[in-house]
């Protein structure tokens, strides 16, 4: 019987523990996001940026998948597909909450240009996470790509609404242009 009431505590305090730190990184990125809505200039739009990512990056559930997180990411860099990818997917299946595993396998299915697999990814990560300028900007690059303009255009607009200094928005002339072009 007192086991059985040390085990209830035991996965309260648990349960506890991971509500509190999850509240607190949402609260975090949400104090983030909006500093960098608000932000003066590029320069500190770009530190906030990198700061998000940061935060994206290690929300992992322990210690381990950050650390895996970390290594896929180098993998990646390394132009490794396959070992990032399998990184990335494992770690999905670990921690099918966590939106940058998701949102790199989004980048990988990019980078192999299977387009269709990299816009299921990309809705899968905005799902979880709907402010995410790097699975937003993606999908605005697949939608030039695939000469869907109007739709790359509603993209760029939705995340320049979310970081109003992405390098991205960069491409609005090009995508008008095309769009004009389209119609003639």
């Amino acid at each position: 019987m007192i086991l059985n009431f040390f085990k209830k505590y035991f996965y309260f305090l648990l349960v506890t523990y991971f509500y509190v730190i999850s509240n607190a990184f949402s609260s975090d990125l949400d104090k983030l996001f909006l500093e960098l809505k608000t932000a003066p200039n590029s320069i500190n739009a770009k530190k906030i940026e990198n700061k998000i990512w940061q935060k994206w990056l290690t929300i992992g559930n322990d210690e381990f998948s950050n650390l895996q997180m970390k290594r896929g990411v180098v993998f990646l860099e390394n132009g490794e597909l396959d070992k990032a990818l399998d990184l990335f997917v494992n770690l999905t299946k670990k921690q099918p909450h966590w939106a940058e595993p998701i949102n790199k396998i989004a980048t990988i299915k990019f980078i192999m240009g299977d387009y269709a697999s990299s816009v299921y990814y990309i809705k899968q990560t905005l799902l979880l996470e709907p402010r995410h300028f790097g699975a937003i900007s993606g999908l605005t690059q697949i939608n030039i790509a695939l000469k869907k303009y109007d739709k790359a255009l509603k993209n760029l607009d939705y995340v320049t609404s979310i970081h109003p200094f992405i390098t991205i928005k960069k491409l609005r002339p090009l995508i008008l242009n095309m769009l004009r072009r389209s119609f003639i």
